[in-house]
């Protein structure tokens, strides 16, 4: 980046902060490792806040993930996703061991490692209480298949029997079934659903198009 100017107004007893801050930059740009990080970082807090704006999750329900390298980034247990800030990224070790980050990781932090040992090629998974979704479940339904959109994206959507959250028997569930290549996202029955992509933006949007099934599903049985 070079010796930087000082800004125009800068008071001179800044000048050794802002010295110090032109260093930091220079680090970050050349750091390669860094800027993958910075950019995963990135994309959790925006997937976080669009899936709360689009009403998949409440409260402080949900939780996603990335991969990224051999870290894995994952939502602070107890933070809402429209809340999540990069203070509550937890960054996990490839055993699950908390590298950094502000509390701990979110509860379904066992299947969501689980999911990323089993499947190499998998870089985001996202767990949402989707309210259209999770009412076809607790009927033991799968969600209708009747946008193109739908169609084009679940050849399959298994629904995992009610278990306790954040159990290793949920977990263990949870995994086993996304061993079909052809399982993009699963229903958990009085619990939600759980969508897997090469990146947490794939695995988002295939959470938004079952939900969007699932709700014109719905409505379409009044008509």
């Amino acid at each position: 980046m070079g010796k930087a100017n000082l800004p125009q107004g800068l008071l001179i007893a800044d000048a050794v902060e802002f010295d110090r801050f032109i260093i930091r930059m220079d680090a970050i740009i050349t750091n390669e490792p860094d800027m993958e990080l910075r950019k995963a970082v990135d994309e959790l807090v925006r997937i976080a806040r669009r899936s709360a704006v689009m009403g998949l999750s409440a409260g402080a329900g949900g939780n996603i993930s990335s991969r990224c390298g051999a870290r894995v980034l994952i939502k602070a247990s107890g933070c809402s996703l429209y809340d999540l800030c990069e203070e509550n990224v937890v960054v996990l070790g490839e055993n699950g061991e908390v590298l950094s980050g502000g509390g701990s990781p979110s509860k379904e932090v066992r299947f969501h490692l689980g999911i990323y040992r089993s499947l190499p090629e998998t870089g985001g998974v996202a767990h949402y209480h989707a309210p259209y979704c999770t009412a076809f479940a607790i009927k033991g339904m799968p969600v209708p298949l009747v946008t193109i959109n739908a169609k084009r994206y679940f050849s399959k959507m298994p629904i995992v029997p009610e278990l306790p959250d954040g159990s290793p028997e949920l977990a263990d569930a949870v995994v086993e079934a996304f061993q079909d290549k052809e399982v993009r996202l699963i229903l958990l029955a009085g619990h939600g659903i759980v969508s897997v992509g090469h990146t947490l933006t794939e695995a988002h949007l295939l959470a938004e198009s079952a939900e969007e099934a699932a709700r014109i599903a719905f409505f379409s049985r009044f008509l």
